[in-house]
């Protein structure tokens, strides 16, 4: 079948206006209500190992990852959020290199509200030659990542690697920038759209019946899937833990089980009584009533898979790519895929009930659809 083309909605990059936060000066807001280096844990979110971010800003660092990454760059967080404790280490070690006035105090780094990140590379820390900086320089500034003046090269401490959050206006108040939807739900009549944080909205005429998006999460959803009535669906986060909404039931998860890779979307059966769960390299895991029908294991992790969707059969299956590529198992067919590359990463895979068709959903909320399925709007 010919796909059908819709335009990708939503924003793509910062307003081309003096309102952008991304600005030399700019600055994070912080976090209201907290105490920098003393956040207390439910106001941040895992992002990936060790790394934790202010939850605002958790599901664009992760975006943000996976579209370097989707593009052959090996870019990964160093330090995160650093409590009161790390900051004055961090202090005392700079100093004792004759280099005291390029560390923030404790109680004074951005690094202490979570909105800040020291990348590195393939080569390590990141110089303003390498290729994580180069990447982060030409689009991190499209998920609200902004390198200030005081790092930048010639100033008095340059640091290629430190980059902050300002997708909130920053400071300075100005524009926000949104880079944090994750996944698409297809119901009977309509489809939801999914936040990092677990925030669903609901279009057509899809029920809303709640949403993680006021829960303390320890890690940032990844994806969901729909019950066959459409009263109900679940949400799976990276570490593969299961949140179920209306009446969507429980048949077991990945959470706290060791993963190689981390979760990024599910599908459940045609019943309702079973699901898939699928990782970013492919690989399935099957609950409940789901069989197994071949996954794509080992995927190139330059373009990982971020999702998937099953046939009204529930013998067959199909998994996306960041870049748009789409793969049938089964009984699936083939109704369509993206032939180029599209601005910010595809972050999701819905079908429609006659699976002849399926919407695929991009980071800034944009949705492409292929074959039989229709267009209600951005997610």
């Amino acid at each position: 079948m010919v796909a059908v083309a819709v335009a990708l909605v939503g924003l793509l990059s910062p307003p081309a206006t003096a309102e952008s936060p991304i600005h030399p000066e700019n600055r994070p807001a912080g976090l209201a209500g907290e105490t920098n280096g003393h956040v207390r844990p439910e106001a941040l979110v895992g992002v990936e190992g060790s790394c934790r971010a202010g939850r605002a800003a958790g599901p664009s660092l992760a975006l943000m990852l996976a579209a370097a990454r989707a593009d052959g760059v090996a870019l990964r967080p160093g330090d995160c959020y650093r409590p009161a404790a790390a900051q004055s280490s961090a202090k005392s070690n700079a100093c004792s290199r004759g280099n005291c006035a390029c560390a923030a105090g404790s109680g004074t780094s951005m690094h202490g509200w979570g909105e800040a990140v020291d990348f590195r590379d393939a080569g390590g820390s990141l110089t303003f030659g390498s290729s994580g900086f180069r990447w982060l320089n030409a689009h991190g500034a499209r998920y609200g990542w902004n390198h200030a003046r005081w790092a930048k090269p010639g100033s008095e401490c340059p640091e290629a690697w430190h980059w902050e959050w300002v997708g909130d206006g920053g400071r300075m108040q100005l524009d926000t920038i949104r880079a944090d939807v994750v996944g698409i739900v297809a119901g009977p009549a309509g489809y939801w759209g999914i936040t990092g944080l677990g925030a669903v909205t609901a279009r057509g005429g899809a029920a809303d019946v709640g949403s993680a998006g006021s829960q303390p999460l320890a890690w940032l959803v990844k994806g969901g899937a729909a019950t066959p009535t459409g009263r109900g669906y679940w949400l799976v986060a990276s570490d593969g833990g299961i949140f179920s909404y209306g009446d969507a039931g429980f048949f077991g998860s990945m959470g706290a089980k060791p993963l190689n890779r981390p979760i990024v979307g599910m599908a459940a059966t045609p019943t309702g009584r079973g699901y898939w769960l699928v990782a970013s390299d492919g690989g399935l895991f099957s609950f409940g009533d789901a069989g197994f029908f071949g996954s794509q294991g080992g995927s190139s992790p330059t373009d990982p898979v971020v999702g998937m969707a099953r046939t009204p059969t529930g013998r067959g299956y199909w998994i996306a790519s960041a870049a748009g590529a789409v793969k049938a198992f089964g009984d699936a067919p083939s109704p369509g895929a993206l032939t180029s590359r599209p601005n910010l990463p595809v972050v999701g895979l819905a079908a429609t009930p006659t699976g002849n068709g399926y919407w695929l959903a991009a980071a800034d909320g944009g949705v492409f659809a292929f074959g039989d399925a229709a267009y209600h709007g951005p997610a």
